[in-house]
C-alpha cells in the first residue's frame, strides 16, 4: 500500500463498521485501510459475509444509516476530502459524479418503468452542464461502448426487455457516461454464465484501460480478478488478512486463509483428478469476534498465540506485500507454504 501520494486517488485508513440488530451487534468490518491509486484497480477478495460489501458501500454511504448502520470510526479520503465526514447532501454529488457502483443484480438498480435511455440521460443531467441533447448523444455512446448492439433501438427499451448480460452492460454503461473516476464492481459477474461472465469481465478491463478510470471489483472468486486486479486484498471476518499484487497473492501467497482459498480453485483441466481441498469450518461469529486471529479455529497451522492476540501485520518479498500471521514471528514454528514450497521467513 505504499502509493505514490501525488498519484494517490484513494485512500482508507482504519475503517470499523458495524449494525445493530435485534440479536445485538454484528462488527462487520473490523479496521480496514488499503490505497488506490489513479487508474488502478484493487480486487476485494473473501467469501460471503467477510465485510467486502459493506466496505464498498461505507465508501459512497450506502450502508443503513443510524441507528440500524454505525461507522464507528475511520477515514476514506478521496481526492482530499474525508467522505466520512460528508453531508447527505454533499455524498450525492459525490455517487452521480466521481464514484459509480454496479452491483450483481442490475434488476435491483435499473427502474423497471423507465426506458434505458431515458435513465442514463437522467444520471448525466442530475449534476452536469450538459443540454438534453448532448446528454443523450452520451448515453448513445456509452451504450454502444458497453456493447449493445442497436444502441438507438436499445436506448427506448425497458429493462424488462434485455437479458440478464445486457442489463449488466447498461448498468455499465449507466456508471460510465459521467466519466467517474473510480468504478466499484460488486460481484458484477456472478449472476451470469461463465461466457458472459469473461465478457464483462473484459469490457471493465477495457474500460479502466479507455478511461483510465480506478476500479474497485468486489469477488468471492480470487478467479475473476486474475486478470483485472492489479492488487487484491484478501478479507475475512470483517479484516484484511493479506494485500499484495495480483503477482504476490497467486505466485508467492503468504497466508493460511489465502493457501485455502487457492487449494479450493477448480483446476482449469477439468479431466484433472487432483481433489480439491475445502476449507472446513465456519467463520466466525461477527457478534462476537475472537480477540485473535479469525481463521484460527479453521487454520491447520494455528498455535496458542493464534486464539490469543490478533497478529501484527508482518511485511512479505514483495514491496506493499503483507500478511497478519503469526507464523512469521521469529518464535513459530517451522511451517512449509504449499503453493510455494518453500518455508516461510521469519521476522523479528
Amino acid at each position: 500500500m505504499n502509493g505514490n501520494d501525488g498519484n494517490l486517488l484513494l485512500e482508507v485508513r482504519d475503517l470499523t463498521f458495524s449494525f445493530r440488530t435485534y440479536a445485538g451487534e454484528v462488527q462487520a468490518v473490523r479496521g480496514v485501510s488499503f490505497n488506490l491509486e489513479k487508474g488502478k484497480s484493487l480486487g476485494l477478495v473473501g467469501e460471503s459475509g467477510c465485510g467486502k460489501s459493506v466496505t464498498a458501500k461505507s465508501l459512497i454511504g450506502l450502508n443503513p444509516p443510524k441507528p440500524k448502520g454505525m461507522l464507528k470510526k475511520g477515514e476514506i479520503w478521496f481526492e482530499g476530502r474525508d467522505l466520512a465526514r460528508l453531508s447527505e447532501k454533499e455524498m450525492q454529488r459525490v455517487r452521480a459524479q466521481d464514484i459509480r457502483m454496479i452491483f450483481q443484480d442490475p434488476m435491483t438498480s435499473l427502474n423497471p418503468t423507465m426506458t434505458i435511455g431515458k435513465q442514463i440521460v437522467e444520471g448525466i443531467l442530475k449534476y452536469g452542464d450538459k443540454s438534453k441533447e448532448e446528454a443523450r448523444k452520451i448515453a448513445l455512446d456509452t451504450l454502444s461502448m458497453a456493447g449493445i448492439p442497436s444502441p438507438e433501438q436499445r436506448f427506448k427499451q425497458y429493462p424488462h426487455e434485455f437479458s440478464g448480460g445486457m442489463r449488466q452492460r447498461a448498468m455499465i454503461a449507466l456508471a460510465m457516461a459521467v466519466n467517474p473516476k473510480l468504478l466499484i464492481a460488486d460481484e458484477p459477474t456472478t449472476a451470469l454464465d461463465v461466457t458472459i461472465q469473461a465478457q464483462i469481465l473484459d469490457l471493465i478491463k477495457d474500460i479502466q484501460r479507455q478511461y483510465d478510470t480506478s476500479v474497485i471489483m468486489i469477488t468471492h472468486d480470487l478467479g475473476v480478478v486474475a486478470n483485472i486486479a492489479d492488487e487484491i486484498a484478501v478479507m475475512y471476518a470483517g479484516k484484511i488478512m493479506e494485500y499484495g499484487t495480483a503477482e504476490d497473492i497467486f505466485e508467492h501467497p503468504a497466508h493460511p486463509y489465502t493457501w485455502g482459498v487457492l487449494q479450493s480453485i477448480p483446476p482449469e483441466d477439468t479431466s484433472s483428478r487432483e481433489p480439491l481441498h475445502p476449507i472446513l469450518g465456519t467463520p466466525p461469529d461477527l457478534f462476537d469476534p475472537p480477540a485473535g486471529c479469525p481463521f484460527a479455529a479453521r487454520c491447520p497451522y494455528a498455535m496458542k498465540a493464534c486464539t490469543a492476540m490478533y497478529p501484527p501485520t508482518f511485511d512479505q518479498e514483495g514491496e506493499g506485500h503483507f500478511a497478519s500471521c503469526w507464523l512469521y514471528h521469529k518464535k513459530a514454528l517451522s511451517v512449509v507454504n504449499p503453493i510455494t514450497g518453500r518455508e516461510v521467513a521469519k521476522h523479528e
